[in-house]
This record gives C-alpha cells, sequence and structure tokens, in this order.
C-alpha cells in the first residue's frame, strides 16, 4: 500500500546499507591490521588461544636471549680458566726444573721468583675474569653456589649454571691454614713376637716382648699393639695409634705444620720391620700455611703433586664447563624451532587470509554502493506519490 507518511523501503535500504557498510569496514580492518581477529567477537577462542600462544613466543624469544647470555658467560669463565690452566703447566715446568739435582739451591731461588709470581697471577686471573661486573672463578659471585637461566616458557623451564672456584687456594696451591700428616695405616690386624723386637715412633721406642700380648704368648692384637704404642708415647703426645672401622692399625697425628710428623723407623729384632705391622709407608708430614715453594728440591718434589692435581681440578672445571655450554646449545636450537613452530600455529589461528578477504571487501563494496542507489530511489518514492494529487 503505497503511504507517505512512512518510507519502509527507504528504512530498508537504510538498514542493509548499513550491515553493509559494516561488513566493508570488517574487511577493510582485517587488511589493513593483517589479523582475521580484529575484535573478540570475531573468534573469541581464537583470540585466546592466539594471545596465548603470542605470549609464548614472546617469552620464548626472550629465553634465547638468556640462552645466548648463559653461553657468553661459560665461555668466558673457560678462557679464564684455560689461561689459569697455561700458568699451571707453566709452573710444574718450573717446578721440575727445580726438583732435578742440576740445578743449586741459588738457582732455584732465582725459579722460585717465578713460581711466586705465577702463583699470585693465577689468583689475579681468577678476579679478573668477569661477566657483567661478577668475577666468574674467584668465588665472589652467585655462579659458585649456582644460577638459574630460563631458557623456556615456564618456570621450571631453567638450566643451573655452576661454575667451580679457580683460585690458588682453591686449587690446593696456597693456603691459610696449616694441614696434619697424612695418617698411616697397617695392612695387618696383629702381629707375633718370637723374640723380643722395638722401633721408635717420632723418636719414642715402643717394645714389644715375645711373652707380651693379651695371653702373655707374644701375640698382639691390633688392640694390643694400640695400647703398647698409646702407653709408650703417653697422654700428650699429639700422635696416637688406634683401630680403624676394618680393625687394622692407624697411626695419626693432630699437630699441624711442616714440623708434624709420624715416622716409623729404628726397627730392632730378628726379621722385625715396618712391613710385619703391615705399614708400607714410614713417615709422613704435616704442611705449613702459605704458598706453594720451589726454593728447595725437596720443596719442588712436593709441589709437583699438588700441581698435578690442580692441573686435574681446572680440567674437570673446563669439562663441567663444555658441557652445561652444551646443553644451552641444544636447548638454543630446541627454542628456534618452537618459536617457529608457535608462529606458524598463531598465523593459522589469527592472520587474515588476504585473497578471501580482498574478495568479501568487493563484494561489501558492490552491495553498498547498491544499498547506497536503492537508499536514494527510496526516497524519491514519496515524492512520486505526490504527483497523483496534481
Amino acid at each position: 500500500m503505497p503511504v507517505i507518511s512512512t518510507n519502509t523501503a527507504a528504512n530498508s535500504a537504510v538498514r542493509y546499507l548499513n550491515m553493509n557498510s559494516a561488513d566493508q569496514s570488517s574487511s577493510l580492518s582485517k587488511l589493513a591490521s593483517g589479523s582475521r581477529i580484529s575484535q573478540a567477537s570475531d573468534d573469541a577462542a581464537g583470540l585466546a588461544i592466539s594471545t596465548r600462544i603470542s605470549s609464548d613466543v614472546t617469552t620464548l624469544t626472550q629465553a634465547a636471549t638468556n640462552a645466548s647470555h648463559g653461553i657468553s658467560v661459560l665461555q668466558t669463565a673457560d678462557g679464564g680458566a684455560a689461561n689459569i690452566s697455561d700458568i699451571l703447566q707453566r709452573m710444574k715446568a718450573l717446578a721440575s726444573q727445580s726438583a732435578s739435582g742440576t740445578v743449586t739451591d741459588t738457582e732455584r731461588a732465582y725459579i722460585d721468583a717465578e713460581f711466586s709470581q705465577l702463583t699470585d697471577e693465577i689468583d689475579g686471573t681468577a678476579t679478573s675474569t668477569r661477566y657483567n661486573g661478577q668475577s666468574l672463578l674467584d668465588g665472589t659471585s652467585s655462579f659458585a653456589t649456582g644460577v638459574n637461566v630460563m631458557v623456556g616458557s615456564d618456570a621450571s623451564d631453567t638450566i643451573e649454571v655452576t661454575i667451580a672456584t679457580l683460585t690458588a687456594e682453591q686449587l690446593g696451591m696456597s693456603s691459610d691454614t696449616a694441614t696434619a700428616p697424612t695418617a698411616l695405616t697397617g695392612n695387618s690386624t696383629g702381629y707375633t713376637a718370637t723374640s723380643d723386637v722395638s722401633f721408635d715412633i717420632n723418636g719414642t721406642t715402643v717394645s714389644l716382648s715375645a711373652t707380651g700380648g693379651t695371653n702373655s704368648d707374644g701375640v698382639y692384637t691390633a688392640a694390643d699393639l694400640v695400647s703398647a704404642i698409646n702407653t709408650a708415647l703417653g697422654s700428650s703426645s699429639t700422635t696416637q695409634a688406634a683401630v680403624d672401622s676394618t680393625g687394622k692399625l692407624t697411626l695419626s697425628n693432630s699437630a699441624t705444620g711442616a714440623s708434624a710428623e709420624i715416622t716409623l723407623d729404628n726397627f730392632t729384632g730378628s726379621g722385625f720391620s715396618a712391613t710385619s705391622l703391615g705399614f708400607t709407608t714410614t713417615s709422613s708430614t704435616g704442611s705449613d700455611a702459605g704458598a706453594l715453594s720451589v726454593a728447595t728440591q725437596d720443596g719442588a718434589t712436593a709441589a709437583l703433586d699438588k700441581l698435578d692435581a690442580a692441573i686435574n681440578a681446572v680440567s674437570q672445571a673446563r669439562a663441567d664447563i663444555g658441557a652445561t655450554e652444551s646443553r644451552f646449545n641444544f636447548r638454543s636450537e630446541s627454542i628456534a624451532t618452537s618459536i617457529e613452530n608457535l608462529d606458524a600455529a598463531r598465523s593459522a589461528i589469527s592472520d587474515v587470509d588476504v585473497a578471501s578477504e580482498s574478495a568479501k571487501l568487493a563484494s561489501a563494496k558492490v552491495k553498498t554502493q547498491a544499498a547506497v542507489a536503492a537508499a536514494s530511489q527510496a526516497s524519491q518514492m514519496p515524492q512520486d506519490l505526490l504527483k497523483l494529487l496534481q
């Protein structure tokens, strides 16, 4: 029914114009942003998933940087450890030279001067090997006790970096405290005296009678030997005998320093010797506080063993550093792969299909133009109806 008070056709045309215009604007927004989801109503579930993936990608990107920093720390530490290893090898060469009988104490003093300087340089290298202001090898940084480096998207995705302390003292090249002699342990649990015998411990004579022992038959158990030795030494002596957990005779000295010793000698009696008591080593000496010295032949000989132990310790530290660095390398590759795959998954969810959306835009544009034309025609309808009154 033709009317002039309500233009139903115009209302319908405007409604479709608004719908088509909204579709056109939506397509333009998606094409301009490159995202299929320009607002939450486009795909609420897809938006939630793509946002979580984007968060993981951002975290993994930082994790890749963290892993790179971890590798840099380890490479820095390994460089310092390599220098310390070179120093120790030079020190071993000097100790070997000093231990040789072809040089005199005068030359040993010259050798010891370089040896002492190199000992100081170990500490200098340990302190000067720094990363981000932290000394890595002197035990003062947090890496000495272990640092967790985050290399993933979860708080549990960490790699612990622990770097050994490689100071001269830690490597046994110097010490702030004197040490006691190493205990001597016999391989026998007793001794049978067929005649009266004796021996000295640190100059004190211990006698074993052919009629001594628990049953007065010359049979001495380890406990009998302990009693005889401790009685001879007296309670004031720092050297004492004991029975170890395996029932063997053990001699120890609680005193420390180079003057502290355990010495077995002056064995008297037919066929009686240190091996009769099961001892293969007859002496042990403590050491004074302070750095190693090669100023004497004995000192140089003792330094060789400690240098071997120090070189082994540095080699172990470098092996641990290399193992951790290898782990970081593999984790870095894993992170790169995860970022690539997550980016692809996010793209599949949120990125706009340009070809498809362009087609939608073209369609919406044509419909919008048609709606505009229809609205224009609908606006003329009341005017046309008024012509009937003329």
